[in-house]
């Protein structure tokens, strides 16, 4: 320790940490607070005399002053010997004399350790015959600098009691956790009630969990540190991020301010072209007018002249011509065509993509105007939208100035006024809603004055409303269609079982493509198929015995259930917990899986009690769980509950009859069961508890063993029927 303990202690903590944050000098009768921020007595003082309170300038905390104000603060000791510390070691090395610190004249000669002072000889001497400085470990000045590079021990400088300032504070008081003198042990701090300790145990035991805790505190340290840069980066992101959106602020602003000036060109050229001919037109019936106006006033002046001042011959002798050419001014056109047809602005109250400033509205002839997109015929629940089309006299598709309204005369005989949608491009749309079967009549008007060709006669049809495909191998041709499900965008997917294929078409019935797998072991031969609810094809295939599970494109994904089943026929997917239930034929049961095609259970068996089958065919779950499935040969549709438990049965009879040998089971918004058959050949309605709604089809309709049937989530929904030995799939609106 050549260099000494002051030298390390000053080369560590550096000169600001002994400076005074308020006034920014060294500290001057240092004051603590408790949050161990240190500041000037005096700066406290001015600090709580401005705010009426004690605040700390460094971390904002609130103190209650004690009593005593300031001065009652705790002082920092710590702080004060420092700073002796930095005086002493500057004078040092700037190699100055000392001056004694108790007449402040004379040059010190010794150095009281206790006291902590500079004394010169006559103060030396003083201090030593001082009853209570006598005791006091005094040093020469060369024996103090001595001590002082080689062991900190004889500069620690003796604490004193506040209370008893003669006595050397050497005990710890724990009960109250404070230092003490031996006097104060004995007068305020007495046994048994108060615990005492010698000072320097309970300043080393203290050091040691000061440690602990200082590791601590220097974790939380590096945690705040790296919040703080977090902090920072947040605050430069932030401030990046406000100049980038304020940068796209103006650029949207130049833009729309572009915008505006084009629009503002555009309306302007628009209504210089429209009124050019306009004015041109006025122009040249001001020089016919005047012409004519000319040939009225010269005939008359020369008539009047020639009445005034002509003989009784002259006058006889142009009687001919005279009358004659009063004749043809008389009956000249002189009335100016004052009829045209204005084009006006009409601001918009708010900015839209078809004006930003607004639009120019015009006159409209009737005779040009025109109803478009006009359909034949609607399904009951489907809607058409019919296009108006405003024009002027020359053809040219204007936006009238008039309303365009609508209504339309439903098939019960009651009227109702229809939404125009105005396109802002001189076209309307008019929404007709086919709700009922029957004639719909729609009546348009623009202003008081009906469109050419209104009323516009629909027809809204339900029944049988379309027959899809016929016999054959080609596209949009089938060989005894089977199954068949209602994918995602409403498209109909097709079991084509004796082509070996699935066929899909659009809603309406327009083929869109094909799906064949070809490698399998046998030829693949679906006989119905579910979609699950992310849109995933599940297929049974017969003549392997298994369920092919692909995508919309026919990409096999997986497929399995080749262990258990034996002549699979329907299939259908829980919506409650996605599992796959098929209806085993050869098993006279229901199998399920999961839909990664492990094996779960089956239920059911032969035979023609409750819970048995006598060729299981359709299956289907409703939204809580309740399994349908079709007994062909029992004549009846049993219910299961979502453990798969039965329930009950009941037979398929309608109004009609008894409608035997059901096949095919559709649910509808988990309330109906709608079920296809094949004595008759026919599709019924029932409500889920068995009861008799009605027959969808009709005998003229003639189905011929309809099997696979699927449910459209329209409203109302269509009935899709593969029609199997019609080889076609039909479409049936309730």
């Amino acid at each position: 320790m050549a260099a000494g303990p002051e030298r390390k202690v000053l080369e560590e903590i550096g000169e600001d940490f002994l400076c005074c944050t308020i006034c920014l000098e060294q500290f001057k009768s240092p004051k603590i607070l408790p949050c161990l921020h240190t500041f000037c007595e005096q700066c406290l003082v001015t600090l709580s005399e401005k705010t009426g309170s004690l605040n700390c300038p460094e971390c904002r905390q609130q103190y209650q002053l004690p009593v005593g104000g300031v001065p009652a603060i705790k002082g920092n000791f710590f702080m004060s010997n420092l700073i002796e510390i930095f005086k002493q070691r500057l004078e040092s090395m700037q190699g100055t004399e000392i001056k004694c610190e108790g007449c402040q004249q004379n040059t010190a000669t010794h150095r009281c350790v206790e006291c902590r002072y500079y004394l010169c000889n006559t103060c030396f001497t003083t201090h030593r015959n001082l009853p209570f400085t006598r005791k006091h470990q005094v040093m020469t000045i060369g024996e103090f600098e001595t001590a002082k590079s080689t062991s900190p021990i004889p500069l620690q400088a003796v604490e004193y009691c506040n209370i008893h300032t003669k006595n050397e504070v050497k005990f710890y008081c724990e009960t109250c956790q404070v230092p003490v003198c031996t006097d104060c042990t004995i007068v305020k701090h007495r046994i048994p009630e108060h615990q005492h300790r010698d000072l320097k145990d309970a300043a080393d035991e203290y050091l040691t969990q000061l440690k602990v805790m200082v590791d601590k505190l220097k974790v939380k340290e590096q945690e705040a540190d790296k919040n703080k840069t977090l902090a920072k980066q947040i605050h430069t992101d932030l401030t990046e991020q406000c100049s980038r959106e304020e940068r796209k602020v103006r650029m949207k602003a130049e833009e729309i301010i572009k915008k505006i000036k084009r629009e503002e060109q555009r309306l302007i050229d628009e209504l210089k072209n429209n009124y050019k001919m306009k004015i041109k037109r006025a122009a040249v019936d001001i020089d016919e007018m005047e012409l004519k106006h000319g040939n009225i006033k010269s005939a008359c002046s020369y008539i009047e002249t020639l009445m005034h001042h002509g003989n009784a011959a002259q006058l006889l002798s142009t009687k001919g011509d005279v009358g004659t050419r009063i004749k043809q001014l008389i009956t000249m056109e002189t009335e100016a065509d004052t009829e045209h047809e204005d084009l006006t602005f009409t601001p918009n109250d708010q900015y839209s993509e078809h004006g930003i400033l607004g639009i120019l509205k015009s006159d409209v002839c009737m005779s040009k105007c025109t109803v478009e997109n006009i359909p034949k015929q609607l399904w009951k629940g489907d809607s058409a939208d019919l296009l108006i089309t405003t024009r002027d006299s020359t053809g040219k598709q204007v936006i009238p100035k008039q309303p365009v309204k609508a209504k339309v005369r439903k098939p019960d005989a009651s009227w109702e006024d229809i939404n125009v949608a105005d396109n802002r491009d001189g076209t309307h749309r008019v929404t007709v809603a086919g709700q009922l079967d029957g004639k719909y009549q729609v009546t348009m008007t623009i202003g008081d004055q009906t469109i050419p060709g209104c009323p516009v006669i629909i027809p809204v049809i339900k029944g049988l409303v379309k027959t899809i495909g016929s016999k054959g191998s080609a596209e949009g041709q089938y060989n005894k269609p089977f199954g068949v499900a209602i994918y995602k965008d409403r498209d109909i997917v097709t079991a084509d079982t004796n082509n070996n294929r699935f066929q899909i078409r659009t809603r309406l019935g327009t083929f869109k493509k094909i799906l064949k797998f070809k490698q399998f072991m046998k030829l693949f031969r679906p006989r119905d198929i579910a979609i699950s609810s992310d849109n995933t094809y599940y297929s049974l295939d017969n003549n392997n015995k298994q369920v092919v599970v692909s995508d919309e494109n026919g990409h096999v994904i997986r497929y399995f259930g080749q262990n258990e089943l034996k002549d699979p026929r329907g299939i259908g997917i829980s919506p409650v917990d996605g599992n796959v239930y098929v209806t085993d034929l050869g098993g006279q049961c229901v199998r399920v899986y999961t839909q990664h095609g492990k094996y779960l259970k089956s239920f059911g068996s032969e035979g023609k009690g409750k819970g048995q089958f006598n060729l299981p065919l359709g299956v289907v779950i409703s939204g809580t769980g309740m399994v349908f499935v079709a007994d062909n040969n029992n004549q009846c549709i049993q219910v299961f509950n979502a453990d798969d438990q039965y329930l009950y049965s009941f037979d398929c009879q309608s109004g009609d009859g008894k409608m035997r040998c059901p096949r095919g089971i559709a649910i509808e918004n988990d309330k109906y069961v709608c079920v296809t058959a094949d004595t008759p050949s026919s599709v019924m309605k029932f409500e889920s508890s068995g009861k008799f709604v009605c027959r969808i089809d009709s005998d003229s309709d003639g189905l011929n063993c309809p099997i696979g049937i699927a449910l459209t989530d329209d409203v109302p929904c269509r009935v899709v029927v593969a029609d199997s030995n019609n080889h076609c799939i039909k479409v049936f609106v309730q």
